[in-house]
C-alpha cells in the first residue's frame, strides 16, 4: 500500500467513514457479501464499478432483493424511489481526495440523495484511480474524467461527449446538475468505503 492510499484511507477514518482497503475486486465482493445480509433490500445507483463487478447478479442469485434497473420489472421512477429507502444503498464515487472527501456528480440526484439521506447503510466500492489530492483536483476528475464518459454510454449529446472535456453546458444537455461534496457520513449512517487497488469505473 502505497503512501497515498494510506493517507486517504487514515483520512476517511478520521471523517468517521468505515474505509477497508482490498487488493483486488474478488476481496471487495467478499466483503461487500460479508456487510450485506441475505435478506436486505439492496439499492444500487448508476456505477460502472459496481455493474463491471457484478455485484447486481451476485446479489440477486443470493436472494437479496436488488433495487436497480435491469434487475427489476419496476418502472424506472419506482426503482428509484424504493432505492431510496432500502435497506442498504451501494454506490461508488467520481473522486476521493486524500483528505478523505468524497465527490459525486449527479444528473437526476437520485444517486447522490440515497447516500445523503435514505438508507442506513451506504457502500461506496471504488478503484484507487479515483483518488485525487485535492478537492479542486476531485471535482475536475469528476467533470472532465467521469462525465465525459457516463455521457457517450448514455448516448448523451454534450460537447463533453465529444471533445471528452467539459465546457460547462446548459440543460437541457448537461448531466452535470448537482455536485455534492461528503465531507462527513449523514448523522446516523454507517457509511462504508471500499478502496480496491485496481482501475474501477470511470
Amino acid at each position: 500500500m502505497n503512501d497515498k492510499i494510506n493517507k486517504t484511507l487514515n483520512n476517511l477514518k478520521k471523517r468517521t467513514f468505515s474505509p477497508y482497503y482490498y487488493e483486488t475486486a474478488e476481496e471487495a465482493i467478499e466483503k461487500v457479501f460479508e456487510l450485506i445480509p441475505k435478506d436486505a433490500k439492496v439499492g444500487i445507483g448508476g456505477s460502472m464499478t459496481i455493474t463491471n463487478m457484478d455485484i447486481p447478479n451476485l446479489l440477486k442469485n443470493r436472494g437479496n432483493q436488488v433495487l436497480m434497473a435491469g434487475y427489476t420489472d419496476l418502472p424506472k421512477e419506482q426503482i428509484y424511489r424504493q432505492a431510496a429507502f432500502a435497506d442498504v444503498y451501494m454506490t461508488s464515487a467520481n473522486a476521493i481526495t486524500c483528505d478523505g472527501e468524497i465527490v459525486n456528480i449527479d444528473g437526476r440526484g437520485n444517486r447522490v440523495a440515497a447516500t445523503i439521506y435514505g438508507p442506513p447503510v451506504v457502500i461506496a466500492v471504488v478503484g484507487v484511480n479515483k483518488i485525487t489530492d485535492s478537492l479542486e483536483d476531485a471535482i475536475k476528475r469528476a467533470r472532465n474524467v467521469a462525465s465525459p464518459q457516463n455521457c457517450v454510454r448514455l448516448n448523451k449529446k454534450t460537447p463533453c461527449a465529444i471533445t471528452g472535456k467539459c465546457s460547462y453546458c446548459y440543460p437541457p444537455e448537461t448531466i452535470c446538475r448537482n455536485t455534492v461534496i461528503t465531507h462527513f457520513p449523514s448523522s446516523g449512517k454507517q457509511y462504508y468505503v471500499i478502496l480496491v487497488n485496481q482501475e474501477l469505473g470511470y
